[in-house]
């Protein structure tokens, strides 16, 4: 008895725990150059989570071959995460309408996007979202009053246009994927609407680590970086770790 356990377990690569065999079923890819699984589901399940939304293909940690959207999809099924199955599938269409090169996202934030034929006759994108003007040429807020080419002129910080003095006041970039983002109200805990990216609106830093360990881990000018004596109690902590 003891002997057909043996058998049936093997240690994970990643976790080094002792599991089942069922927990390396089944192979994900049938082009994997590997012809069994040295990482345990949970374990893959854990690199899926942190590296859905790298902005590429999610290879396969065990041979580097890109994984297939089916076995992306077993994985999570697998482990009952249909909402990261829902993010990462809408991830993956963003990243394919974004090889086309008439498809645009609302320079604005509001986190549309659209097609727009013939853009290269048209420059002037009305979103179908907030209906505000995009520059298409730009992929900023539409320069109104001006053209393109005057857009393009050299210009000092004393003659930015409406457009870009705008976007310096009230938008920031995700630290992502570069789309600016408008911050209306509330907290300053933010998620990109285009790449889900969560980050602190005044000092950028990503919030996968604030969530993980605290406010220690914003930047030290952040206004939201602890007072001192918080500071030294939470330091002791994370070094006991």
């Amino acid at each position: 008895s003891n002997k057909n356990e043996i058998k049936v377990k093997q240690s994970c690569a990643v976790c080094m725990g002792s599991k089942s065999w069922i927990d390396f079923a089944p192979q994900y890819n049938s082009n994997c150059t590997h012809s069994s699984r040295t990482i345990c589901n949970n374990c893959m399940y854990e690199y899926l989570r942190n590296n859905w939304n790298i902005g590429s293909e999610i290879s396969c940690p065990e041979c580097s071959i890109p994984l297939s959207h089916n076995a992306i999809k077993l994985i999570l099924f697998e482990n009952d995460d249909i909402t990261l199955y829902n993010r990462y599938t809408q991830f993956e269409l963003n990243r394919i309408l974004e090889q086309n090169l008439e498809f645009i996202w609302c320079a604005l934030g509001c986190g549309s996007g659209q097609l727009n034929e013939g853009a290269t006759m048209n420059n002037i994108i009305e979103c179908v979202n907030c209906h505000k003007l995009t520059c298409f040429t730009h992929k900023c807020p539409w320069h109104d009053g001006i053209t393109c080419e005057e857009y393009d002129m050299p210009r000092t910080d004393g003659q930015l246009h409406a457009s870009e003095r705008w976007i310096k006041v009230h938008t920031k970039e995700c630290p992502k994927c570069h789309s600016h983002i408008e911050k209306n109200e509330g907290c300053d805990h933010m998620t990109c609407l285009k790449c889900k990216h969560e980050f602190c609106w005044e000092c950028l830093v990503p919030y996968s680590g604030i969530k993980r360990h605290g406010a220690y881990l914003h930047d030290r000018k952040c206004k939201h970086y602890p007072a001192t004596e918080t500071r030294s109690i939470f330091k002791r902590f994370i070094d006991l770790f």
